[in-house]
């Protein structure tokens, strides 16, 4: 038995996706995986904290590797588990540092600065605040070129002028496909691999993750907007979630002295 077969029959299609990139970002990092000890793991992890990885994101790496030594001894090509009773205790701060975000000028220059086959998807990011899930979810049915909108499972938003030029050509083309964005072989993304791929080939302080692209975009809605409207195009749940990207021109104020003048 493979470990796609393996997986295949134990989790979702999306599921399996991330589990195998996860998988092979490890095999790749530890050459002799298949012997890998407790200690190959944690060196395995404390990379991951170096690059700054969300503790979220940390602890589904780890997931996937407990899932492919499941595998190992499913198939009897090992005996013993070497992080089966690996738990965690990465700290996530949930809170939203606004004043760290970025503002609708500094966006726009990100996405005029991103390659032109890149261009779209990162659009997306930048002026309908997808989440990645959302990203990769896009299919051609869920567009309407003729009202310039795209419609998710909770909400349908306006398409920027900017995009329609983009768009539209490769709706024709991909007219017979399902997912909008695939890769090279025809697949759809999977969440986990959009940050790395819209930062490829970028330089360490000109990347930015999709999710601060999505935060960014939210906050500066607010300053122009009632929290419901900009609740609606999000599409958060309650309005509380919303509301946690407002902020003042206090700390604004205090952001900027200690930048400018840090507070001794």
């Amino acid at each position: 038995m493979t470990l796609l077969v393996y997986l295949e029959q134990r989790f979702s299609a999306t599921s399996i996706a991330s589990y195998h990139v996860r998988i092979t970002k490890y095999m790749r990092y530890n050459k002799k995986h298949k012997k890998g000890t407790l200690q190959d793991i944690l060196t395995y992890i404390q990379l991951l904290r170096n690059q700054n990885k969300h503790p979220k994101t940390i602890k589904n790496h780890l997931h996937s590797i407990k899932v492919y030594y499941d595998f190992l001894q499913y198939t009897g090509k090992r005996k013993d588990h070497p992080c089966k009773k690996l738990q965690l205790k990465d700290k996530m701060d949930k809170r939203i540092k606004v004043t760290e975000l970025y503002s609708s000028i500094a966006l726009q220059e990100y996405l005029n600065a991103t390659a032109i086959h890149k261009k779209l998807l990162v659009s997306f990011l930048v002026y309908q605040a997808l989440t990645t899930s959302e990203l990769v979810a896009l299919k051609i049915k869920h567009f309407n070129t003729l009202k310039a909108q795209v419609t998710l499972p909770n909400r349908t938003l306006a398409l920027h002028a900017i995009q329609m030029p983009i768009l539209m050509p490769l709706i024709a083309q991909k007219k017979q496909q399902e997912y909008l964005f695939t890769s090279k072989n025809g697949t759809p993304y999977v969440s986990s691999q959009i940050n790395e791929y819209i930062n490829k080939s970028r330089p360490e302080e000109k990347k930015i993750t999709p999710l601060k692209i999505r935060q960014s975009v939210i906050k500066n809605l607010l300053y122009k907007n009632d929290i419901r409207i900009v609740q609606v195009f999000a599409g958060h749940k309650v309005s509380a979630t919303t509301a946690q990207y407002r902020t003042t021109n206090l700390e604004e104020l205090k952001q900027l002295i200690n930048t400018k003048h840090p507070l001794q």
